[in-house]
């Protein structure tokens, strides 16, 4: 994240518009709050909701491998894992269901940090 933003940074700062607020002679924390800040901010959100994803998929990853969260807490990787041998059985909702809960979280975060960076964008805007 420290990497996009600084080269974010080092590309917004050669914008005609940050050397226009340069020659009218407004200081430098004004320059990064109200020009800079606001254009850069639509790769950070997308990191951040992308990193929120990839947490939830480690967490459940680790839990039903054994290495996440310890039984008397609940996971839903350890819920796969402890249903997992009833897939060949009736019962196949009881793996699936959490597997389902997973998927749908990390798409709504994905779909969130999108939708952000849309409504955020001063570009189009």
């Amino acid at each position: 994240v420290a990497r996009v933003v600084r080269g974010q940074m080092i590309v917004a700062k050669e914008y005609q518009y940050v050397t226009a607020a340069k020659a009218l002679g407004f200081n430098s924390y004004r320059i990064i709050t109200r020009h800079i800040l606001p254009n850069i901010m639509a790769p950070v959100i997308v990191i951040s909701a992308a990193n929120f994803a990839a947490s939830i998929l480690i967490e459940s990853g680790l839990s039903f491998l054994g290495l996440g969260a310890q039984p008397p807490m609940p996971s839903w990787g350890s819920m796969i894992k402890d249903h997992y041998q009833y897939i060949i059985l009736d019962k196949a909702y009881l793996a699936i269901v959490p597997g389902i809960a997973i998927m749908t979280l990390v798409m709504a975060f994905m779909l969130l940090g999108n939708a952000l960076r849309d409504a955020l964008d001063v570009k189009t805007s």
